[in-house]
């Protein structure tokens, strides 16, 4: 008698053992998610900068980021054209990489800016590394 009961003891100790752990994996999950959240909702706000241009002087750009994941880019080639374009989607986060609906590049997040990335989704490094910027202006 004394060793079933020492035989369902054990079982429940080890069953209750291996319920934590997944547990604990479903937090961790939990947890990456209200961070992409959270960082979501810090970078809500408009971000300005003159990106370099191969044919013109600049590119003056305006990027708005809104609460409901939508996004607004304006932006000019200066000394090339006074015209105006503008795209317009969705927003979204992923650790701390911002990607835009429409638009081939995407951005990594730092504290009030956002740094273009290449085409195909690395820091830009070089002379020019440091004029990929979006400052934070409201």
């Amino acid at each position: 008698m004394r060793a079933l009961t020492l035989f369902i003891i054990g079982f429940i100790v080890l069953a209750f053992g291996f319920s934590c752990i997944n547990n604990k994996s479903n937090v961790n999950q939990l947890v990456g998610t209200e961070d992409n959240a959270v960082r979501g909702t810090a970078i809500v706000g408009t971000y300005e900068g003159k990106l370099p241009c191969a044919d013109c002087t600049t590119i003056a750009t305006v990027l708005s980021l809104d609460n409901n994941k939508n996004y607004s880019m304006r932006y000019e080639y200066v000394g090339k054209s006074a015209e105006v374009f503008e795209n317009t989607g969705k927003w979204k986060v992923d650790k701390d990489i911002l990607s835009l609906e429409n638009i081939d590049y995407s951005f990594k997040i730092s504290k009030d800016q956002l740094n273009q990335l290449d085409l195909s989704g690395k820091e830009i490094k070089g002379d020019l590394a440091e004029k990929y910027v979006l400052l934070k202006i409201k």
